[in-house]
């Protein structure tokens, strides 16, 4: 894994200050954050892939990093522990060289000399905040409070605006997962399973799939319907009529978060509403700005995805009346989209203020993860969908009234294909919005 030294650089930069100032502010001397460590699955020897604690990941880009420990304290140089055991079952990590450079690094081959360095070095300490997972031996560590939430809403609220370090990152991870959607599609063209499809995204974005962002959801027809779709069926079912795919990729622990949807056939009702609804999206995208807030941009999307709806022949009524009498809600019972980053839901989308106080979403639209204004350098997406949901159609068939407007002919000849959805990740410039997924489709296929 390679990345731009000077951002990176730039970026602790960054981190050093925000860390010192939110630590003096909210009186603690020091702060503990554990990479962590992989929990066993019951009554076994093995457990999940690693995963870092995002606060350690948000210094420390890389995910070889188990059992090591980060102290950092106002106005010091970070202190890296560095966990390498000694063992002949796996090859333990070593120390990138990256690293050396932009902490003081002690190295330890044992979990119980590191953890019994990190309590000694408290013990001259005052209070210390442990930021990350918590464990027996961080309970155990002198004068010590686990996630005060004081600070980690400090902590959040800061890791919403990208330094350019991690908009890179970002923008490497767009692009692997780019590479991936291209040959996935490819594959559903060609007629592969949900497996075909997914092993054909595995190798054209280099990944492991273990080490992806987030389990890819490959749907064909119907399975489009279900909005995590978890499963790879290996055998094509017969008919098929359409695909989603909702994948990304992953760079120096960044994430993106890319969803498209085909047609089989070209021209077909189901085809026309996949373009119309990526027009909408695309508007939406360009209508993201500074000061915007992201609810009115929730709003909007119902009223685009009601243009929609009419405009393909699916509601009768207009847009306006569509969406205020929650027909609209039937097809998108989604939001619009979420802070990315670090996690492919990234924090801090629900604060107003670094102090805790708290924006939260509309009683209409309760899964609303991003409420705050919208600001420079937040990395957002914009995820407009359209589905055929038989549980919520069916609630729609027993309100009268608003099933009157539906034209339930069109809708049983759609709802084999599940739905379609649209998402790509954007960048808020100072004037208003890169949008970093299209960019990439477009470097990857400049003619297309």
């Amino acid at each position: 894994m390679s990345f731009d030294q000077t951002l990176y650089r730039a970026h602790l930069g960054e981190l050093a200050n925000h860390w010192s100032r939110s630590l003096v502010e909210e009186e603690f001397d020091a702060a503990v954050v554990p990479a962590g460590q992989v929990a066993l699955r019951f009554q076994d020897d093995m457990g999940p892939p690693f995963v870092p604690n995002p606060h350690f990941a948000h210094w420390f880009p890389g995910d070889d990093c188990e059992g090591s420990v980060l102290l950092l304290r106002p106005g010091a140089r970070p202190k890296l522990f560095f966990l390498a055991t000694a063992t002949y079952w796996h090859k333990p990590p070593s120390l990138p060289e990256w690293a050396d450079g932009a902490f003081d690094v002690a190295p330890h081959n044992d979990a119980k000399a590191l953890r019994s360095a990190i309590a000694n070095e408290l013990e001259a300490l005052g209070r210390a905040a442990v930021v990350g997972p918590e464990a027996a031996w961080t309970r155990d560590l002198p004068r010590a409070l686990a996630n005060p939430e004081s600070l980690t809403n400090k902590l959040f609220f800061f890791r919403a605006a990208k330094t350019p370090f991690e908009i890179e990152c970002i923008r490497e991870a767009t692009a692997i997962g780019v590479r991936g959607h291209l040959a996935a599609r490819d594959a559903f063209l060609g007629g592969g399973s949900e497996f075909d499809i997914h092993m054909a995204y595995l190798a054209a974005s280099s990944q492991e799939e273990s080490k992806l962002p987030y389990p890819s959801i490959i749907a064909l027809n119907e399975h489009a319907g279900l909005l995590h779709y978890q499963h790879y069926q290996r055998a094509r079912p017969a008919g098929t009529r359409s695909f989603l795919i909702d994948a990304g990729g992953k760079h120096a622990g960044y994430h993106s978060d890319i969803t498209r949807t085909y047609s089989a056939n070209a021209g077909d009702s189901f085809d026309v509403l996949v373009r119309a609804l990526d027009e909408q999206q695309l508007a939406l995208c360009d209508a993201v700005r500074p000061g915007v807030s992201y609810i009115e941009l929730q709003e909007r999307m119902h009223l685009a995805v009601g243009a929609v709806l009419v405009a393909t022949g699916i509601v009768r009524c207009s847009p306006e009346s569509a969406y205020e009498r929650e027909i609209t809600d039937v097809f998108v019972p989604h939001g619009l989209g979420h802070l990315i980053g670090l996690q492919t839901h990234d924090v801090g989308g629900r604060l107003a203020h670094e102090n805790g106080e708290t924006a939260p979403p509309p009683a209409r639209f309760p899964t609303l993860r991003y409420t705050r204004s919208i600001e420079e350098n937040h990395v957002i997406t914009v995820e407009p969908g359209i589905y055929f949901i038989p549980m919520l159609l069916d609630e729609l068939k027993q309100k009268p009234a608003a099933a009157a407007e539906v034209n339930w002919e069109m809708v049983e000849d759609l709802a084999p294909c599940g739905g379609v959805r649209i998402e790509d990740d954007v960048l808020v410039t100072s004037t208003g919005v890169e949008n970093l997924t299209r960019s990439a489709f477009q470097a990857a296929e400049p003619c297309a």
